[in-house]
């Protein structure tokens, strides 16, 4: 996994100021995390916001960002408003769902872990932890092994309760094997019966990762989704 970035050098890469680059970070536009009083800066997200240019429109909201990659999955959607749902669909059918990605940052918060080998099966089987990017591959038919890795969706109340019961241990962003999604409560409710992450989020989350194997198998479930 490459290293992160320090907000100069992702500022340089985007071709942004440092401010508005941190102020990206804190409002959720960028993948980042905060260390202490320092923001770092995922490469893969600078990379991919680079590639894709600038955006118009706010970040959604975690619950309007959820409600959003369902029903870029063809999935239903509950508990919202007529007129939101109709806006959702606009963006998509307007923006489409690869163009969206950079304003759906707000849909969890990252945060890295390390595991015991031996309890890696049984997080990957834990129901609270929704499978995503690598470790939800294989449900979309996507060519990928998640080898000693595992990627998933928690809801922000059970994420403490997560830790213990596999026995986390914090680690940083260049070597965590395990990515742990924090979604806030309000959101939550719109996955809660999930068994495996929507295959929109799949497609993101893949898209977004720094290893050229899963941004091209994200890719293609993206191309995948665009076409139905």
């Amino acid at each position: 996994m490459d290293a992160p970035l320090s907000v100069p050098d992702a500022a340089r890469i985007l071709e942004l100021s440092p401010s508005r680059v941190r102020a990206m970070a804190v409002q959720g536009q960028l993948g980042a995390t905060k260390i202490g009083d320092r923001w770092l800066v995922e490469r893969s997200a600078a990379e991919a916001r680079r590639r894709k240019g600038g955006h118009s429109g706010r970040p959604f909201a975690a619950h309007n960002a959820w409600a959003l990659l369902l029903l870029a999955s063809g999935e239903s959607v509950e508990g919202i408003d007529p007129s939101v749902r109709s806006r959702l669909r606009r963006a998509l059918r307007v923006d489409g769902l690869a163009k969206l990605a950079p304003r759906l940052a707000r849909r969890a918060e990252s945060q890295h872990f390390d595991v015991h080998p031996g309890e890696l099966r049984h997080l990957l089987e834990d129901p609270t932890f929704l499978r995503t990017g690598i470790s939800a591959a294989g449900e979309y038919g996507l060519d990928l092994l998640s080898g000693h890795e595992a990627d998933g969706y928690v809801a922000a109340s059970g994420f403490k309760q997560l830790i213990a019961n596999h026995a986390l241990s914090m680690a940083d962003v260049n070597s965590g094997s395990v990515r742990v999604r924090l979604v806030p409560a309000k959101a939550w409710r719109h996955l809660a019966n999930a068994e495996v992450a929507p295959s929109a989020a799949v497609a993101i989350d893949l898209a977004e990762d720094p290893d050229p194997r899963c941004a091209s198998a994200g890719e293609q479930l993206l191309r995948r989704l665009k076409c139905r």
